[in-house]
């Protein structure tokens, strides 16, 4: 998985109209494009300038690539540049997924309402034995 990541600075009297151009014109066509596993679209807390940071997952490079050379993503950038909402030049960053703590964001994932069963073993139920003790050998 990849992440493009987009940091910019917004001109304070654009700022609203940026907020809202960003959810409801850049966010949902961002999502519609192959491979976009998913868009957060932040404002920096605590910023004394309005500030901005997109995090948009790809399911890999070649995802990424393909969008950032397609029609609609030129478009997007063509209506954001006619809203004159930059203040400074956007960084970007293009980042590899090495791990994750939270939940997969592609794959399978399991059914919702279906769960396994502990077994016995796994310290659960009337077999659980307290830590520190240990069965005689044998049984």
């Amino acid at each position: 998985m990849f992440v493009h990541i987009w940091k910019m600075r917004a001109r304070k009297k654009r700022a609203a109209a940026y907020e809202k151009f960003g959810r409801q014109v850049t966010m949902p066509a961002l999502i519609k494009l192959d491979g976009c596993l998913q868009v957060h679209f932040f404002k920096v807390a605590g910023a004394r300038k309005p500030e901005y940071l997109w995090l948009v997952f790809w399911r890999d490079s070649k995802a990424l690539e393909a969008a950032r050379s397609s029609p609609p993503w030129r478009e997007q950038i063509k209506k954001f540049e006619a809203g004159e909402f930059y203040k400074s030049v956007p960084l970007e960053y293009i980042c590899e997924s090495l791990g994750s703590f939270g939940p997969a964001v592609a794959g399978k994932r399991k059914k919702p309402g279906k769960s396994e069963k502990p077994k016995a073993t796994e310290g659960i139920g009337p077999a659980a034995q307290a830590p520190g003790d240990s069965a005689p050998e044998g049984e």
